[in-house]
């Protein structure tokens, strides 16, 4: 059985560890030391999309992907995806709506849904074994009615500083709700490891 690794990168960046290296949403909170052969965008705002960071951890080689609106605000270069897409390595790409993004969506790769900010967002229609969810307390509501649709193996709140004690308190606050409903769920640091 093959093991993939997923590493919280902050924000709502993840590194996926497959056959290939997968970053979603290029906006860092810690140091990079490997190069992505794909890369996903969700939305087109600065802590989901930082240019910077994203020639970083670019080659040559590698691809990226995401919605129009994007490469209307910033000057790089790749493919535009819409919802219903699904791209090479079984990703597939949903419609979520981002509080004011012209346009956003999410990803789904092999049991991993990769959220964004969205607090809702539909059934990928295969098993989830991994899903990351913002945890904004406003939306609580939404997130725990999405976990009991959804029926993940594991939910994990993202998109938050671990460093802002208010923050913090919240994504525990969640990941204790889901646990509440019956949903695993555990609050990562940035930079921790999680295996599919």
């Amino acid at each position: 059985m093959i093991i993939i690794k997923v590493k919280w990168l902050g924000n709502s960046a993840l590194l996926i560890e497959d056959k290939k290296n997968i970053v979603i949403d290029p906006s860092f909170k810690l140091e990079t030391d490997f190069e992505a052969d794909i890369v996903l965008i969700t939305h087109e705002h600065d802590d989901h999309i930082n240019p910077e960071h994203l020639a970083a951890v670019s080659n040559e080689q590698t691809k990226v992907f995401a919605p129009q609106s994007v490469y209307d605000k910033f000057e790089i270069e790749g493919e535009v995806v819409k919802a219903g897409d699904v791209l090479e390595e079984e990703i597939k790409v949903l419609d979520v709506d981002c509080y004011q993004a012209e346009e956003s969506v999410a990803y789904f790769y092999k049991g991993l849904y990769q959220t964004a900010d969205a607090s809702d967002y539909p059934d990928p229609e295969e098993e989830i074994e991994l899903l990351f969810t913002a945890c904004f307390n406003d939306h609580f509501s939404d997130y725990l009615e999405k976990a009991i649709k959804l029926s993940p193996a594991m939910a994990v709140p993202y998109h938050y500083d671990p460093e802002e004690r208010q923050e913090l308190l919240q994504a525990k606050g969640l990941s204790s709700k889901f646990e509440q409903i019956g949903c695993k769920s555990k609050v990562i640091e940035v930079g921790e490891e999680l295996e599919l």
